[in-house]
């Protein structure tokens, strides 16, 4: 349940009033003016592309406004990035920026540690990091390097690090997206805390039950445009959704595949790896097989091994192709026979973030788009553009960086690089994390397409609902090897779930 909109409306903390960004020729905010009061959690929602990002971005001075301006309390934010943090703004931005080797005491406290003659005060920065880590009530080392932490303990960290700036402003891009359900609560719970101490808690989120759980007000952001704000009382999910979308999605959903599958493509035999203890698994073409299971259980571990992205320490792979099978043992092998993988961290392991979207589009295709060793920049570009609008990339435009768009966009672009090798195999690990509704309606009909063509396609997800609309046969992994395997009227949230904490099915008599 939503906190009470009845409550008392603190006194306006920050506004921006008439935001304009253009990149080029393409404007990414619109005039767009938002307020929020002292106390209050505002959510901002849209699609990916719809200029949310960009907007908060303005609002912590690390772009500055082509129109506009940003004020906080009152007087006009100038200066950039440093000015907006003095101001008492802190942004926590959807992908992490922590220093794996530094502790997590380090982290809490970088670019602001205290020093004397030029030393850190080492009792002083722990105990600065420690309130930090009481006040949003997680139980954490830190004397650990981050990189011994697991993903939520590292998105608490990041948290943490803002609050202990004592913003007047926290500004969240998305925390939730790696966190199990569990600590989604704990989180949100937290930020209730914050926000009844007087915190002005900005909230952008994709996950739309998050939204009307902890927001006062919430606005709409569509091709950069405000499409409408509102107190969270005087709006429905569905509606949020349509004004999000522009359109009835509804009309979008699929009723799940009719498959009929071929002949095995890509088969695992005896995966052993660390996290991963034995595992058989065969995917057919025109399949679409799932990995589902709790975080940790082993899903990643068992598709890099099996891939040839990290080593594993027993088992083989076979890719069958046109009545030809060949045994993949590296990565560079797996691709040159057909298979695309879709990394579960796209922003460091599926893109060149400071090139172009035509650059890491052409980047697997190279020899295709080249003569002798000489690169068409006109084939590449045709290329690109091609592929750009068959994911609905937006806008679509190649030659901006892959680094500026927003999340769901840039999944989009790692697609789009893989589909252009036309692949036989293709593994998507968390294909849709961190992208929004209609993003991810675009996705899931890459993916069933791809099958429909005759792909043998892999996903892993989290996401149960996803998981279970889109596979035809799910795997269940569990401390490294398959649980259970469930298809059809078998494959329900709850089956997957039993399986995944180590319970048993019972047959229905």
């Amino acid at each position: 349940m939503n906190r009470s909109t009845s409550e008392p409306a603190g006194p306006v903390v920050i506004e921006a009033e008439s935001i304009v960004k253009r990149f080029g020729g393409a404007v990414a905010v619109n005039d767009v003016s938002i307020s929020v009061r002292a106390g209050e959690i505002y959510g901002l929602v849209g699609e990916n592309g719809a200029g949310k990002s960009t907007l908060m971005r303005i609002l912590a001075g690390i772009l500055r406004p082509d129109e506009g301006e940003v004020r906080v309390e009152g007087k006009a934010l100038h200066g950039g990035a440093k000015a907006a943090l003095e101001a008492g703004i802190a942004l926590v931005h959807q992908e992490l920026s922590l220093v794996p080797e530094m502790t997590g005491a380090e982290n809490i406290m970088l670019g602001s540690f205290p020093t004397t003659a030029g030393f850190i005060r080492s009792a002083d920065m722990k105990k600065i990091a420690a309130d930090a880590i009481e006040e949003i009530g997680v139980q954490i080392d830190l004397d650990e390097p981050i990189v011994r932490l697991s993903v939520a303990l590292r998105q608490f960290v990041e948290i943490a690090r803002a609050v202990a700036r004592k913003p007047k402003v926290l500004i969240l891009d998305e925390p939730t997206a790696t966190l199990t359900p569990a600590e989604t609560d704990h989180l949100l719970a937290m930020l209730q805390r914050l926000a009844a101490k007087g915190l002005s808690i900005v909230y952008i989120s994709h996950r739309i039950p998050e939204i009307f759980s902890i927001c006062d007000r919430v606005a709409v952001l569509r091709d950069g445009n405000l499409i409408e704000m509102m107190d969270i009382g005087e709006t429905t999910p569905d509606d949020l959704v349509d004004k999000m979308v522009g359109r009835d999605l509804k009309l979008d959903l699929q009723i799940h595949r009719e498959s009929n599958p071929g002949d095995v493509v890509f088969s695992a035999r005896g995966i052993h790896a660390p996290g991963v203890d034995g595992i058989d698994l065969d995917v057919r073409a025109g399949e679409i097989v799932g990995l589902g299971g709790l975080v940790g259980a082993g899903r990643t571990e068992f598709v890099r091994a099996a891939l040839g992205v990290d080593p594993k320490t027993a088992g083989t792979v076979t890719v069958t192709t046109d009545g030809r099978s060949t045994k993949i043992a590296t990565y560079r092998a797996a691709v040159r026979n057909g298979v695309a993988y879709i990394p579960e961290e796209r922003r460091t392991d599926g893109l060149a973030l400071n090139m172009s979207v035509a650059d890491n589009i052409a980047l697997p295709n190279r020899a295709r788009l080249s003569t002798g060793s000489v690169l068409k920049p006109k084939m590449i570009a045709e290329f690109a553009t091609n592929l750009a609008d068959s994911v609905g990339l937006r806008p679509p435009d190649i030659r901006r960086d892959a680094g500026e768009y927003s999340g769901g966009n840039q999944q989009k672009v790692v697609i789009a690089k893989w589909l252009g090798r036309e692949p036989r195999v293709i593994v998507l690990d968390e294909p849709t994390r961190g992208v929004d509704v209609g993003a991810k309606t675009e996705i899931h009909r890459l993916i069933r397409d791809l099958a429909d063509r005759g792909a043998a396609v892999l996903v892993v997800s989290s996401d149960l609902p996803e998981l279970l609309d889109l596979s035809d046969v799910v795997h269940v992994i569990r401390d490294g090897r398959i649980a259970g395997t469930l298809s059809g009227a078998e494959a329900d949230e709850k089956s997957v779930m039993t399986l995944a904490a180590g319970g048993r099915l019972v047959e229905a008599s």
